[in-house]
């Protein structure tokens, strides 16, 4: 599919780079996940040559420079490394994350309203400092693996949805597993460009844009990756140090994601995962008949329109909604155009009234004036007619209308 081939391209320059860095199966590896989402040639011809590679790597024995770095690595592994290597710190801060399980908000030192920001900020910090090639602390690589689990899991709307509904790992509940921590593994409803299970390491070079084993601060920040995508309908996007969610969903990616669940697990595993997105849908739309249907003030206290206010050149009283009408207060043109509006329709309403008000007046002074202007007279009712009051034209006097 032509949707795939931006992820497969970008696949395929990741192994370049390991290819470049001499981690010919890394290259192999990713090579063909390319060749699975979009077939090229160029893909087609550069596995040949990392196959090729990847042989004779393989089945050279090693030069005498690098028998030389062997046995100078062997003999530092053998000597005993200083007794500060592990601290106490670290060993009890590797404790403290592996004491956590499935609580992926205290993996990562979060509290439950935290933002996506935050999650993807404090994943850079704890995955840089628990790094298996950073960290020899004993606990310190199981440690790192529970921090990545922590970031999929909370950086899904999805996932994160599940976690907050009923804890522990989304994954394995969808699954019928139970809710303990078993590795790192990731079962989205879509494929991802390197299959089914990514690792913490691939995880971590994807996100600090990493060639090879070791930990690459000069790349940090320079490269943008991104993975997930079709033919399922989730999709994660790593550029530099931010993270951008994507969502397809067609309709032969719904039916794949249905077809994928049954097979797994019950219906209600199925409505579990399903229900944020229709609670999401619904809210949506309520909210959108609601922005529609409803007027942003009114002269009388409802409901709805619960919150007084006065126009500033009038003093012309309104009622708005307190929580719709924040954005207008936030904005002065906005504001002032309400105002406007409300003046208008007050003054409206005071003529219609006005209107009103004066056939009541005439109908009463032709009542106590009588037949001829003297016949049947009432000069009291007369008068009380003549004096009556007129609110409403009264009120339009203020503003200087006239009619």
């Amino acid at each position: 599919m032509e949707i795939n081939k931006e992820e497969a391209l970008r696949c395929l320059s990741i192994a370049k780079n390991q290819y470049g860095t001499r981690n010919y199966e890394a290259a192999v590896r990713l090579t063909k996940k390319s060749l699975k989402l979009y077939p090229t040639d160029e893909a087609e011809s550069f596995l040949l040559k990392a196959e090729k590679a990847a042989t004779e790597n393989t089945n050279v024995p090693p030069s005498p420079s690098e028998k030389s770095t062997s046995s100078n690595t062997t003999d530092a592994s053998n000597e005993k490394p200083p007794q500060n290597a592990s601290s106490g710190q670290q060993t009890k801060e590797v404790r403290e994350i592996l004491s956590c399980g499935t609580d992926y908000y205290k993996v990562l030192k979060l509290d439950k309203g935290c933002t996506e920001v935050e999650i993807k900020k404090s994943y850079r910090k704890l995955a840089l400092k628990f790094h298996p090639d950073k960290n020899k602390t004993p606990g310190a690589d199981e440690a790192f693996k529970l921090i990545s689990k922590a970031f999929t899991v909370l950086s899904d709307p999805q996932k994160r949805a599940i976690h907050d509904a009923g804890g522990g790992d989304p994954e394995q509940r969808g699954a019928g597993g139970h809710p303990g921590f078993s590795g790192f593994r990731t079962q989205s409803y879509g494929a991802s460009p390197f299959g089914e299970e990514i690792s913490p390491e691939d995880l971590f070079n994807m996100f600090f844009g990493g060639g090879g084993a070791g930990i690459h601060m000069d790349n940090l920040h320079r490269q943008g990756f991104s993975f997930g995508g079709s033919p399922g309908f989730s999709s994660a996007t790593f550029v530099g140090p931010g993270f951008r969610a994507r969502t397809f969903n067609t309709q032969q990616q719904q039916q794949q994601f249905y077809q994928a669940h049954q097979r797994q697990g019950s219906g209600l595993s199925i409505l579990l995962q399903l229900l944020p997105l229709i609670v999401l849908f619904g809210y949506t739309v309520f909210a959108g008949l609601v922005s529609e249907n409803t007027p942003i003030f009114s002269f009388q206290s409802t409901s709805v329109h619960s919150q007084p206010r006065m126009t500033s050149s009038h003093g012309v009283p309104y009622y708005v909604n307190p929580n719709s009408f924040k954005p207008y207060l936030q904005n002065q043109y906005k504001l002032s155009k309400v105002e406007q509006q409300v003046e208008v329709d007050w003054v409206r309403s005071l003529q219609q009234n006005c209107l009103h008000e004066r056939k009541q007046q005439q109908t009463r002074l032709n009542n106590a004036r009588g037949a001829f202007g003297f016949i049947g007279r009432n000069e009291k009712q007369y008068q009380e007619a003549l004096n009556m009051r007129l609110a409403s034209c009264e009120e339009l006097k203020r503003f200087g209308s006239r009619y």
